[in-house]
C-alpha cells in the first residue's frame, strides 16, 4: 500500500463505505432478501488533541453484526487492509460513500481490528517547529463497537452512520499533557439523525474534479461532476449542484467556470435519496504530477516578513499533497514557500467570512490552514514559489476564557479562547459566533453556559487580524490577534 493511501484523511471513510456497499449488498446482513434495498451513507469525524499532527493505524478487519443474529457482514479483510490518518478528521466530517444495495434491517455492532499505529506530534520549542515521530503502542487490537442506537436501514431510503475515532480520549498523556505513545482506541458508531430530507453534511471533501456535465440530471439540479478522492482507492463521488450552490475560486463564480482536473474543496449535504448536493464548491487550480504541480495542504508554522510587516515567505507543515508528490516533498516535512508580487490570495468558504476580513501578506499568520499552489524550484531545501494561497477552514482547540457578548438567541456573540496549541504561544484569541453556528455539547443557550472549566474545539475560518474591530453583536478584538469566525463550537468532556 502506498504512503499516499496510508496518509490521506478520508481513507478510513472511503474504505469503510466501499466495504459497506459491497458487504451489505451481499444480502448477509440485515434480513432483507431479494426485495427493494436501501443505502447507507457513512460519515467520519474525530475529537482533537493538541499538537498531534497525525495518528494513523491499519484496519486489518471490520464487520457489521445484524441485531437479529446470523453471519456478520465483512467490511475490511486482511487481504485488503486500510491504513488511515485519524488526526485529520477533527471536528469536520467527510462523506464516506452513498452505498446502494444495503438490505433493509437493523445492525447493532461494528467489529474492528487495528494494527501498526504511527503517531506524529508538533514540537513548537524548535525554530521553526518540527514534526516528531513518537513510538506508538495499542492497548488492544480488536474491538466490538456497539452501534447506539442500532442502525436501521429502510428500503428506498438513505440512512446515515457516523464513525468517530476519538483521539482526545484514545491517546494517553503524562502529567505535562504530552502524549506518551500509548493508544487505547475509543471508537463510536452512531446513526445520524435526519433533519427533514438531509441525512448529514460533509464539511471537508477535497480531490480532483472530473468533467462537469449538465445532462442526464435528476430533477431540480443544474449540474454534476465526479470528484475523485486522492486516497489510492480510486473512489469517485458524484457531486450535484443546484441553484443554491455557491461557486468560488480564481475566476470561478458559476458551474460553467468549473474545469476538469482542477483541485476542488466541497462542502455538501446528503439527502434521504442518497444524493450528494454541494453547498459550496471552491475550485482552486489545475494540478499535474508530471509537471510537479500539486496542491500542498497544511499548517503555517513560521513566517518571514519585510520591514512593512508583509510576509515574504513561510514554512508549511505539509499534511497532504494532491496529487501525491511525497517522493519529492515528504508528508509532515516543512516546505519553504516564497511569496512574490504575483502571488494571489483567496478565502475558502467565503459565505462564512461574515466580517469580510481580507487575506494576504499582512494577515498571513501562524496556525492558519492553507492550500498552496506553485512551481517547485531546484536546490536544497526545495522552495515553492506560490502562485496561489488559499485560506482553508481549520479548527482550534483550547479553554474558554471569558464571554464577550451573547445575544438573546444564546448563540450570536463571541468569547475569548486560550488555545492549547503551541503555535499560538499562549496568546488568547477571539471567537465570533452567529445564529447558525453549530454548538455541540451545550444546551439551549450555549454561549451563556460556557465557563472557565469548558474545554472547546472551535472550527471555521481563522484570520490573523492587523486591525482592531468589533461586531454589531458586541464582540471585539485588539490587533494583532487571531480571530476565529466559528462555524462550529464543540464543548468537549473534561
Amino acid at each position: 500500500m502506498s504512503k499516499r493511501n496510508r496518509e490521506f484523511i478520508p481513507a478510513v471513510a472511503a474504505v469503510l463505505a466501499a466495504a459497506l456497499m459491497v458487504g451489505c449488498g451481499s444480502g448477509t446482513g440485515g434480513g432483507g432478501r431479494g426485495g427493494v434495498e436501501g443505502s447507507v451513507v457513512t460519515f467520519g469525524t474525530d475529537a482533537p488533541i493538541c499538537d498531534v499532527e497525525s495518528f494513523s493505524a491499519t484496519i486489518t478487519s471490520a464487520s457489521l453484526t445484524p441485531q437479529s443474529g446470523g453471519q456478520s457482514v465483512p467490511l475490511i479483510t486482511a487481504t485488503s487492509p486500510a491504513t488511515v490518518d485519524f488526526a485529520r478528521l477533527t471536528d469536520f466530517t467527510n462523506i464516506l460513500t452513498n452505498s446502494s444495495g444495503v438490505p433493509p434491517g437493523t445492525y447493532n455492532q461494528l467489529k474492528v481490528t487495528l494494527t501498526s499505529p504511527q503517531l506524529i506530534t508538533l514540537n513548537t520549542l524548535t525554530s521553526p517547529p518540527t514534526a516528531v515521530s513518537i513510538p506508538a503502542t495499542l492497548t488492544a487490537t480488536s474491538f466490538t463497537i456497539t452501534i447506539s442506537p442500532a442502525l436501521v436501514v429502510t428500503a428506498n431510503t438513505a440512512s446515515g452512520l457516523t464513525f468517530d475515532f476519538n483521539l482526545r480520549e484514545s491517546l494517553a498523556v503524562n502529567n505535562a499533557g504530552t502524549v506518551t505513545g500509548t493508544v487505547n482506541p475509543q471508537i463510536t458508531a452512531t446513526p445520524t439523525t435526519p433533519s427533514g430530507t438531509t441525512v448529514g453534511e460533509a464539511t471537508s471533501l477535497y480531490g480532483i474534479a472530473g468533467t462537469p456535465s449538465t445532462t442526464s440530471l435528476p430533477s431540480g439540479f443544474t449540474g454534476s461532476f465526479p470528484l475523485t478522492l486522492q486516497d489510492g482507492t480510486g473512489l469517485t463521488l458524484t457531486i450535484l449542484s443546484n441553484s443554491s450552490t455557491v461557486f468560488e475560486g480564481d475566476g470561478v463564480t458559476t458551474f460553467a467556470n468549473l474545469a476538469a482536473n482542477s483541485f476542488v474543496e466541497v462542502d455538501a449535504i446528503v439527502n434521504t435519496s442518497g444524493q450528494i448536493i454541494a453547498q459550496t464548491v471552491d475550485s482552486e487550480e489545475p494540478t499535474s504530477a508530471t509537471n510537479q504541480k500539486s496542491a500542498f495542504l497544511g499548517e503555517v508554522i513560521n513566517i518571514t516578513q519585510d520591514g512593512s510587516g508583509n510576509a515574504t515567505g513561510f514554512s508549511l507543515l505539509v499534511d497532504d499533497e494532491v496529487p501525491d508528490l511525497s517522493g519529492t516533498i515528504p508528508l509532515h516535512a516543512a516546505l519553504n514557500v516564497a511569496l512574490v508580487s504575483t502571488s494571489n490570495y483567496f478565502i475558502n468558504l467565503r459565505p462564512w467570512n461574515r466580517q469580510a476580513f481580507t487575506f494576504g501578506p499582512k494577515t498571513l499568520g501562524r496556525a492558519e490552514k492553507v492550500a498552496v499552489f506553485g512551481v517547485l524550484g531546484s536546490g536544497t531545501p526545495l522552495t515553492l514559489t506560490a502562485s496561489q494561497v488559499f485560506l482553508r477552514p481549520g479548527n482550534v482547540p483550547g479553554n474558554f476564557k471569558a464571554l464577550q457578548a451573547a445575544g438573546s438567541d444564546g448563540k450570536t456573540g463571541g468569547f475569548t479562547l486560550t488555545p492549547c496549541g503551541g503555535l499560538f504561544g499562549g496568546h488568547a484569541i477571539t471567537v465570533l459566533t452567529y445564529p447558525d453556528t453549530n454548538f455541540l455539547g451545550t444546551g439551549v443557550s450555549p454561549l451563556n453556559e460556557l465557563t472557565t472549566a469548558s474545554t472547546l474545539d472551535t472550527s471555521g475560518l481563522l484570520f490573523y487580524e492587523q486591525t482592531s474591530g468589533a461586531t454589531s453583536a458586541g464582540a471585539s478584538w485588539t490587533a494583532p490577534t487571531w480571530v476565529m469566525q466559528a462555524r462550529g463550537v464543540h464543548q468537549l468532556p473534561n
